[in-house]
């Protein structure tokens, strides 16, 4: 009976420590936190899944997570505060500390990946203080309408910026087997021309879950280039008439592919100017597809009208269109020739006038 009951408690020894190495946990020491609630969130598909919490007590609280992918990126939340702290573990033992009422200077000890991403953005700040000091510049003389010193403080910007940019692509290419740099580059993906974020990608040694991501953007970019095929889609007029993108393309010579929104200012501003080429081409072969990303149905509604928009006009309520278009910022738009081929993407103003003009006419 003894022997058995040394063999349980050894057991259930062995059991405890195997659970405890299943985990990893957050050690939080923040000054000014007392009662307050922290959570330690875990992003999935780039979103915060909250998986512990705790109030903090004595200004300290720990947080537990499972151990998981080390390349997995979490997050420290404090409720009632705006942003996160977001961090890489390494699946080991992490500390916060700091101060609570300064936020930006909490430490994070315990992680080689995150002190590798913070030396990056130590690095990469020392640029972004002096632009956050030229934009404060920039206010006062806009405020004292001295055109002059706008000019000269925009090329001093417009210099800082490429610096910023050229520092961030000479990191990724001293450092193509680190994953933080597959990180880095997955995060500002969409500011690069499909080539060039090929060749930087082109020098990585290792692979990794963010690798992977950017992998997963140029094959969806690729079919979204000129002379490749349109993605099919159907979506609701207002009036609950499916418009079937295939159905307009094979009726007409041009289909233009145009997604925009009520509430943003730059789609606005061009509607006009689809406007006039549809009035000029449109009994030519020329049709338009608008395609509003509003959730709010009524703003969308009430944008059509005070444009005037005549083309048809559906709503992409559910993101489904705008994810398969890879629609990062609008307006965007696409142009197809009536074999559901792209000729064009991206036309403004004058540009659109010259396509169908040199298509048309």
């Amino acid at each position: 009976m003894k022997r058995n009951l040394l063999l349980l408690i050894a057991v259930a020894f062995i059991m405890t420590a195997c659970n405890q190495n299943k985990n990893f946990n957050v050690n939080v020491s923040l000054a000014n936190g007392n009662d307050k609630t922290v959570y330690l969130q875990k992003y999935v598909d780039n979103v915060p899944v909250t998986i512990d919490s705790a109030v903090i007590a004595e200004e300290k609280a720990v947080l537990t997570a499972p151990i998981d992918n080390p390349q997995i990126l979490y997050a420290l939340k404090i409720k009632g505060q705006r942003g996160s702290m977001p961090f890489f573990a390494d699946n080991k033992d992490v500390a916060f500390v700091g101060d609570l009422n300064n936020p930006q200077a909490v430490e994070i000890m315990g992680s080689e990946t995150q002190a590798e991403l913070d030396a990056y953005n130590d690095q990469l700040d020392e640029i972004n203080m002096q632009i956050r000091d030229l934009y404060a510049v920039m206010q006062q003389a806009f405020s004292d309408n001295d055109s002059i010193k706008m000019d000269s403080l925009n090329k001093v910007g417009t210099a800082l910026m490429e610096q910023q940019d050229n520092f961030r692509d000479e990191y990724i290419k001293a450092h193509p087997e680190s994953f933080v740099t597959h990180y880095i580059l997955d995060g500002v993906k969409q500011d690069y021309p499909l080539d060039q974020l090929k060749d930087l990608m082109a020098g990585f040694t290792t692979e990794s879950i963010y690798r992977d991501h950017l992998n997963d953007y140029v094959a969806k970019q690729e079919r979204l280039e000129v002379g490749q095929p349109f993605i099919d889609f159907t979506l609701q007029t207002k009036d609950g008439e499916d418009v079937t993108l295939s159905e307009k393309i094979a009726q007409n010579k041009l289909t233009l592919v145009d997604f925009w929104a009520s509430w943003c200012g730059p789609c606005r501003h061009e509607n006009p100017v689809v406007k006039a080429a549809y009035e000029k081409y449109h009994e030519l072969g020329f049709e338009v597809v608008g395609v509003s990303v509003d959730q709010d149905e009524a703003a969308w509604l009430k944008a059509v009208e005070e444009d005037e928009l005549p083309w048809m006009q559906v709503r992409d309520s559910e993101d489904k269109v705008s994810e398969d278009y890879m629609i990062y910022y609008i307006p965007s738009n696409f142009l197809f020739d009536q074999n559901g081929t792209m000729i064009a993407k991206g036309l403004r103003g004058e540009d659109l006038e010259a396509k169908l003009a040199e298509i048309l006419k």
